[in-house]
């Protein structure tokens, strides 16, 4: 961000080590044959900015270099210090009361690009001072150059925007992609708030124009979603509808509309509307809770352009409601393998349904008829005896979410340890290690729960 304060500082020690590079070099030269008076008495010319610089380190292919491109930097530093005290400063603030101000780098930039019509009016060496260079740019060149460079870029997004400004034919999207294209011309010339224009017959700043046009079109945009309120299975499809409408006679045309939770502004699924405007389709909202889920909608504007751009603009908004449902699910808890002595079954199953409620979108059920069913199955392997008198099993599960009969997902956990003095007390061990670990892993979580979007 370009700081005004920070550049006139820049700008004084630049000059002030320029300043005392000439005074140094003075001295040397006030003894020295056939020394120019332009080295030792600055010029003064109305007509015409001045650059002199010198260096002397006794290379004299270095100084010549050294020597030329100090002038030039003299002659930029004047030029841009004479326009920017006539330039009319853009300052805008950011939402969070940041103040930009451009000018002086398009500037720079722009003197940098015009060498062309720098003259080098006398260049001086000796072996006492080094080199000198005394360079100009004639004011009246210099303003001719100017105006005919705005002029070009004021017809060059003039030829782009005009045609599109006021053609019903054409969607806002559409618009307001030539209208950005356009701004960006002007906010990246050397120019960006000094040429004037006439757009559809508003006066001004011709960047200003835009801006407004680009507000104004923005602002005629609104989001109406058809159902306020929507209910929905977790992890299910949503079919959502939405229409964005313009208050002027173009249709709204693609436009990308962002789906963030109301509360902390997380992006949740962006959509791109028809030309037509009206979006109807499934959307994944994968990513929402089950329960009450506040989503607000609003047109992304990022994305033509305007991105860290100082630009304040009030994009449409329209705030509903998801509720996510759990759906609704079966369980059946098996065992495998070497068993013995199984007991405590209902508090196996309890802590099963606890934690696959926990973990998934899901309401577990006792009665039957659900389209979902989990099958999870306990295989235990005793471990051979030991020398010890020590009971040691082992452990692990496998999962399968069931679809109206057919498997959709399985998972299988690693095998867990346990031991103790009978078998009991080893399948204690062995399920809390299990259990705990199966709480805490997220990827079975994030792959069963893609499972019950699959139909």
């Amino acid at each position: 961000m370009y700081n005004r304060k920070t550049h006139r500082k820049n700008y004084l020690v630049m000059m002030t080590t320029a300043l005392a590079a000439v005074l140094l070099l003075l001295g040397a030269c006030s003894s020295a044959p056939n020394t120019p008076s332009w080295i030792t008495d600055y010029p003064a010319d109305n007509a015409y900015y001045i650059g002199i610089g010198g260096s002397s380190t006794g290379n004299e292919a270095e100084d010549n270099e050294i020597a030329r491109k100090r002038a030039m930097s003299n002659l930029a530093a004047e030029i841009s210090a004479v326009i920017m005290s006539e330039v009319n400063y853009r300052t805008t603030e950011d939402n969070k009361g940041n103040v930009e101000e451009q000018a002086m780098e398009e500037i720079t930039q722009l003197v940098e690009q015009n060498l062309k019509a720098v003259e080098t009016v006398d260049a001086f060496y000796s072996p006492e001072t080094g080199y000198w260079y005394y360079m100009r740019l004639n004011k009246a060149e210099w303003l001719a150059i100017q105006k005919r460079e705005m002029a070009d870029i004021e017809k060059r997004v003039k030829n782009l925007v005009e045609p599109v400004l006021g053609n019903n034919g054409r969607t806002i999207a559409e618009i307001l992609q030539v209208l950005v294209d356009g701004w960006s011309i002007v906010a990246e010339s050397a120019y960006p708030g000094m040429i004037d224009s006439t757009l559809l017959g508003e006066q001004g700043k011709l960047i200003d124009l835009l801006e407004r046009q680009i507000a104004m079109h923005i602002g005629a945009l609104s989001i109406r979603i058809v159902n306020e309120e929507i209910s929905a299975e977790a992890g299910r499809p949503v079919n959502l509808q939405f229409n964005v409408t313009s208050s002027k006679p173009n249709k709204a045309g693609q436009l990308q509309i962002d789906f963030l939770e109301r509360n902390s502004d997380e992006l949740l699924i962006s959509c791109t509307t028809p030309s037509s405007g009206m979006y109807d389709d499934n959307i994944d909202l994968s990513g929402l809770t089950p329960g009450k889920n506040f989503v607000t909608a609003v047109l992304n504007t990022d994305i033509l352009g305007f991105e860290g751009k100082p630009i304040q603009l009030n994009p449409p908004k329209s705030d509903f409601m998801i509720d996510l449902q759990k759906i609704k699910t079966g369980l059946a808890l098996n065992y495998t393998g070497d068993i013995e002595e199984l007991e405590n079954e209902t508090g196996i199953y309890g802590t099963v349904k606890a934690l696959l409620s926990d973990t998934l979108p899901v309401k577990i059920e006792s009665t039957g008829g659900h389209t979902f069913e989990i099958d999870f199955r306990l295989n235990y392997r005793n471990a051979p005896p030991n020398d010890y008198g020590f009971t040691i099993i082992y452990i692990k599960a496998n999962i399968s979410i069931i679809r109206n009969g057919a498997n959709v997902y399985t998972y299988e956990t690693e095998e867990f340890k346990g031991a103790g003095l009978n078998w009991t007390q080893a399948n204690q061990k062995g399920l809390d290690k299990l259990f705990e670990d199966f709480g805490e892993y997220s990827e079975f979580a994030e792959d069963a729960n893609k499972a019950f979007s699959i139909d």
